[in-house]
């Protein structure tokens, strides 16, 4: 069984793994923090109650108005706008409790942060066990397993849109021969989520 061994730097964690021969594979993820989490990267923030910032005096405040205050372990955000800030994908796992005058704050940890980018194939999709939407999460997070297709984030915007339309409307259907809806909802799902079929390939091969 391979031996594993984690190498840190100011800005890199490598782990590698070493097997018998002494051969390694190394992998290596940014680390980040108050001076570069803000940078392109993809995060999920969990929402938090407002009183754990409201006597806290915001250590940077953007263009915008979004307010941040930093700590050790991560960093607290209130804004109003979540989703795309900047160059970063940032989401708010949230409720109703949580919002005031519009405005929501969220809590992450400087280890939830990833790095994003157009190229590189980074993300899967999934339904959320938030939300129960299918949504889109990075590669380096504890929840991804091999039976998941990577893509870009073009292609994954792409493949969100057609989850939407899929689980949404119904006159898409009408045009391929099916018994029962769900069941060709939840074949091309799996099919999008799981494979690199495209949706006419999967409408396509449901009848074969």
């Amino acid at each position: 069984m391979p031996k594993y061994y984690l190498f840190v730097t100011t800005h890199h964690s490598t782990f590698c793994s070493f097997d018998k021969n002494t051969h390694y594979r190394a992998v290596t993820k940014l680390i980040y923090h108050k001076q570069n989490f803000f940078k392109n990267t993809y995060c999920i923030f969990k929402a938090v109650d407002f009183q754990l910032v409201k006597d806290k005096k915001p250590n940077f405040t953007s263009r915008s108005g979004s307010q941040y205050f930093y700590t050790e372990d991560g960093v607290y955000r209130i804004s109003t706008h979540w989703g795309r800030a900047a160059t970063c994908k940032w989401r708010l796992q949230t409720d109703e409790r949580n919002i005031k005058n519009g405005k929501k704050v969220g809590f992450a940890k400087w280890s939830s942060f990833y790095k994003d980018n157009e190229v590189e194939k980074l993300y899967f999709i999934k339904k959320s066990e938030f939300s129960h939407k299918y949504e889109y999460f990075h590669k380096d997070e504890p929840s991804y397993t091999s039976k998941y297709v990577l893509r870009t984030s073009g292609e994954t915007r792409k493949v969100l849109r057609q989850l939407k339309a899929i689980t949404t409307e119904t006159k898409w259907a009408k045009y391929i021969p099916h018994d029962d809806l769900e069941d060709l909802r939840k074949y091309l799902i799996n099919g999008l989520i799981t494979s690199n079929k495209t949706l006419p390939e999967l409408k396509r091969l449901y009848n074969e």
